[in-house]
């Protein structure tokens, strides 16, 4: 059975020059979909809070609309 040749120092640090230029990619991708997904999280957050305060508003006026019906009658 034939047995590998050793690598050298200079194989390695080739095979680790490689990798590091891979890894460098795969983090640039990674980082530009972070940046995709935090505009998603912040636009789903902004239509949150529309929803909500806009929710409030109309639970407020409701209410004044409500009390001010109920003393007109008393």
């Amino acid at each position: 059975m034939a047995s590998k040749p050793r690598k050298t120092t200079v194989d390695v640090a080739n095979d680790l020059a490689k990798h590091e230029v891979q890894c460098a990619e795969r983090w640039k991708t990674a980082f530009n979909r972070f940046d995709s997904l935090e505009a998603s999280v912040h636009q789903i957050n902004d239509t949150l809070k529309n929803f909500i305060v806009g929710m409030v508003g109309f639970l407020a006026t409701a209410l004044i609309s409500l009390a001010v019906t109920v003393v007109s009658i008393l």
